[in-house]
């Protein structure tokens, strides 16, 4: 059973761990890659598909730089590129079924200044490895290993939790220094609710990787989960100076204010995550939290229906309909319950 700390960010952990969109409202998203004043490469391109700070997916662009993910629910992903002979890409792309379930992006590859790449043997202990790029980082590591992390992958994208934890599991016995799983296993530790674990998974990815924000975003939640709000404080820090207009940064800004009694500036956070991400239902299920605990009734009603119309779909939006009759009953009505 879930533990109870989950229940103060329930929407915030559920709406993180799940999408419940209908099988044929899946999206996908489409590439093309070009090098600016360059050839593409001969060796290829590797791209990383990101939800919830997790690699789920990972192709390799073809020859004329295209590349595909699909059968993807509503959401909004990252799309990565870290190659050592360019500029690390981090693309925004989002899947809204109702406008469209395609998204096309446009990428430009730059190339690395000179002398920018750091040799991997003269790097600091604990730097982040992309600064050499994934591919070269994926080199240093058996090949066994890899191919148990990708197999962990497609277990993840398919739903199947318990298998993907059990590859990444043989992924760290055989390199144990490769955050890539760390960072997954937690990720699967989370969803199932197994905050201890999942902590200690995130601990290894910081001081495997200390450049990721989203490292330091994925052990700021957990930390908050289990009451440590000191310790989600320092690392919420840490994550929004390395990336300071990150939604989930604000939502966790925000759900932080709120633990505090501090609601002023957890209105501000959580709006602003809206702002930032307006497809992320997670950022509109804590304002609205935060307008009920406030008796704000009808800013919440308004709320509730933007966040009905926006996200028909998701599995909150049944209790988000029973919310809103409760809210709109008349007064008389709601006091015989």
């Amino acid at each position: 059973m879930p533990r109870c700390c989950r229940v103060l960010l329930l929407c915030f952990v559920a709406a993180y761990a799940r999408s419940a969109l209908a099988q044929e409202q899946l999206g996908k998203i489409i590439g093309q890659i070009r090098v600016d004043r360059g050839d593409f490469p001969p060796h290829g391109i590797f791209v990383e598909l990101q939800l919830r700070f997790s690699t789920i997916n990972s192709v390799y662009a073809d020859s004329q730089g295209r590349f595909g993910f699909y059968n993807l629910d509503a959401n909004s992903y990252h799309i990565l590129i870290r190659d050592d002979a360019y500029l690390p890409v981090d693309e925004l792309a989002t899947i809204d079924p109702l406008i469209s379930p395609t998204a096309m992006l446009q990428i430009t590859l730059r190339p690395r200044p000179e002398g920018k790449v750091t040799p991997i043997e003269n790097r600091a202990g604990g730097s982040n490895p992309y600064m050499i790029g994934l591919d070269e980082y994926r080199k240093h590591f058996p090949k066994s290993a890899l191919k148990e992390f990708d197999k962990g992958l497609r277990a993840d994208q398919d739903g199947k939790k318990d298998d993907a934890i059990a590859h990444y599991e043989r992924v760290l016995k055989v390199a144990p220094g490769f955050y890539p799983a760390h960072n997954n296993l937690g990720s699967d530790y989370l969803n199932k609710a197994d905050l201890d674990a999942a902590r200690r998974e995130f601990e290894e990815v910081v001081r495997l990787n200390q450049s990721d924000a989203a490292a330091y975003f994925n052990l700021s939640n957990v930390y908050m989960l289990t009451g440590r709000l000191q310790d989600s404080e320092q690392f919420l820090g840490e994550g929004m100076r390395r990336e300071p207009e990150s939604a989930i940064g604000f939502v966790l800004r925000g759900s932080l204010d709120m633990r505090t009694g501090r609601y002023q500036e957890a209105e501000g956070a959580l709006r602003r995550a809206v702002r930032i991400s307006p497809v992320m239902a997670q950022a509109r299920l804590q304002l609205i939290n935060l307008l009920l605990k406030l008796r704000r009734n009808s800013e919440a009603k308004v709320e509730l229906r933007s966040f009905i119309d926006t996200f028909p779909d998701n599995s909150f939006t049944s209790q988000a309909k029973e919310l809103l009759h409760r809210l709109e009953r008349p007064v008389s009505a709601e006091s015989h319950n």
